[in-house]
């Protein structure tokens, strides 16, 4: 009812306040559903987290002169994959997909380079490693795209064709040659001619960015290795970046209106008076601060939905307890890497606790007590929608979906109705659209206004009181904002395997001219604000740099020096595009 209440006031008030929905994994029937609810308030907004898995691929659809519907890698047919930091063989994407990819990669003739600072499990296990200063990806994907440019291992006539700024972006890419890039990244000129060669020779290839989970890439690089993967015509081409068809709509949300999908940086600053946070936890990290800045000083509310009070806690307003995973019926749609449309189902196999609420039981009742009329159908169960979708898988009749009794694959022309299909899906199997033939290259933007600097963003007062640069790192599912299960906990507090959350690591050398002691406390200072870490030597850690973890709670501490996992997100510098890659930092022994 407080909810409501606020909603109600906000209609009549007239101010510019907004009722957001921040959804971590969209294209589910909930995300649906809360599209529905938002459309039919006056200022509703759906909002989603700055994208990290997928930023490539996202990049890409901005730059595309008409709509697309989705891009996805065809990793199964690709011979060189170039990295920039993307977790590829620990946990990124479609994780079974990718362990079949490494598994084979010696039959497959395919070739792995790692572009990253960190030396991290991915870059250990790639074909290669390249340990690039921090920040400086941009700068090499514009080095290696000079260089492609001047040997002219490129079809200019198809590029001519596509690209609306073709003249431009030729003539931006003069300054990055590999001299001049090499000074600014770390690696050698012969190395960046070669890895362009390497690209050409070894087609089809395509180029990944998205980041360490913990620490995305900024907008302007991924929208330089989008543009890369134009001038290596790795789009629209079997083993590069293709497109497939966006999953069917049930019925109930082809009828009526559904907000449209808006990302957080783009929000105006100070405009959410009511936040909904979905339950779903997303593939990467997000800072608090991110969200605190759109919330309307002193009058917002913060609703959380979700099984446990989780990593924002202490901002949430009301806590609606709603089931966890393997509680209710959740719909599992195509992963950001797929290259073609796919549905799986989660089941539940557990009974919630008393007094949890589905989160579309709950947008019902708050629409009822605000008097909002969003559903022509009324409430119906999540249940019930999801079946609606699969209803209108089979009604496409294209496709197929795996039987696992069978242990074989059913065309969708052959099953007698979606009864039939729904019930292959939820005894495990997973549906798969037919692929989408398109050889065509869309017509896109190589550039924006704003061309990249080869040069890192420091002033003089960085360099001198804050020397060094801060990285933070993660892993998928196992970052601050994420509750891991026992087995996980023991993975991280017992073996070691992973550093945990505030643990740090870096350079020997660094850290005696530091006056730090291995395995010791010290305090990292930025002009957000100090944290407190623990401190490992790492000789593969670069000279200058101090990379912390962002994980859960780390074994070994006193009740009273338990850390809080959030503080190194806290002292990030959020850049505009809401990335914190790399910030400039101080260290001192505690």
């Amino acid at each position: 009812t407080a909810i409501a209440n606020v909603m109600t006031e906000m209609q009549t008030s007239g101010a510019m306040e907004f009722v957001a929905v921040l959804d971590a994994q969209p294209e589910r029937t909930m995300s649906l559903l809360y599209r529905q609810f938002l459309a039919a308030l006056p200022h509703g907004l759906y909002m989603t987290p700055p994208a990290q898995e997928g930023a490539t691929l996202r990049a890409l659809r901005e730059m595309c002169e008409q709509p697309q519907d989705a891009f996805g890698f065809d990793f199964e047919n690709t011979r060189t994959i170039l990295s920039f930091g993307a977790p590829l063989l620990d946990g990124w994407g479609t994780p079974g997909r990718m362990a079949q990819l490494i598994k084979n990669r010696r039959q497959t003739d395919l070739k792995i380079i790692q572009a990253e600072t960190r030396q991290s499990h991915t870059a250990l296990q790639a074909d290669e490693w390249l340990p690039i200063k921090p920040g400086t990806e941009a700068a090499l994907v514009s080095g290696l795209a000079h260089a492609i440019v001047q040997e002219h291992l490129y079809d200019e006539a198809a590029l001519r064709r596509s690209a609306l700024d073709f003249d431009n972006y030729l003539q931006a890419l003069k300054p990055f040659t590999p001299e001049q890039v090499a000074e600014v990244c770390g690696i050698s000129s012969n190395k960046i001619s070669q890895l362009a060669s390497t690209l050409v020779n070894r087609k089809p290839c395509v180029v990944i960015g998205d980041g360490d989970p913990a620490a995305p890439l900024s907008r302007e690089t991924e929208r330089a290795i989008a543009g890369l993967n134009v001038l290596l015509g790795s789009v629209a081409c079997k083993g590069g970046i293709v497109a497939h068809r966006a999953l069917p709509l049930a019925q109930e949300f082809q009828q009526q209106p559904l907000a449209p999908a808006t990302e957080l940086e783009h929000l105006p600053d100070h405009s959410i008076r009511v936040l909904i946070l979905d339950a779903a936890a997303a593939s990467g990290a997000l800072p608090w601060a991110l969200l605190e800045k759109k919330l309307a000083p002193q009058k917002s509310l913060v609703v959380s939905l979700a099984p446990n009070l989780g990593a924002y806690a202490e901002h949430v307003d009301y806590f609606i307890p709603g089931p966890a995973i393997f509680e209710s019926w959740q719909d599992v749609p195509t992963p950001f890497d797929a290259s073609t449309a796919s549905l799986n189902l989660s089941c539940p196999l557990l009974t919630p606790p008393a007094g949890a609420i589905e989160p579309s039981s709950f947008l019902h009742r708050l629409a009822n007590a605000a008097g909002i009329q969003f559903n022509a159908s009324g409430e119906q169960p999540m249940l019930d929608l999801i079946r609606q979708r699969v209803a209108a898988i089979h009604e496409t009749q294209r496709g197929k979906v795996f039987n696992v009794q069978a242990r074989e694959y059913v065309d969708n022309t052959a099953l007698s109705s979606s009864d039939e299909l729904w019930q292959l899906l939820a005894e495990g199997g997973c549906w798969l659209d037919d692929v989408f033939e398109s050889n065509t290259l869309p017509r896109s933007s190589l550039l924006k206004k704003n061309q990249a600097d080869l040069s890192i963003t420091a002033n003089k007062k960085s360099a001198t009181e804050f020397p060094l640069v801060l990285m933070p790192f993660g892993w998928r599912g196992a970052l601050a904002n994420h509750q891991i299960s026992p087995v996980m906990t023991k993975v991280f507090q017992e073996s070691e395997l992973r550093p945990g959350g505030q643990q740090a690591r870096i350079n020997p050398q660094t850290g005696k001219s530091l006056n730090l002691v291995d395995r010791g406390f010290a305090k990292i200072t930025t002009a957000a604000g100090v944290a407190e870490v623990r401190v490992q030597f790492d000789e593969s850690v670069m000279p200058g740099v101090i990379h912390v973890a962002l994980g859960p709670a780390p074994s070994g501490f006193d009740k009273d020096e338990v850390l809080n996992v959030e503080n190194i997100l806290n002292i990030c510098a959020i850049a505009d595009d809401a990335t914190w890659r790399v910030t400039p930092a101080n260290v001192q022994r505690v």
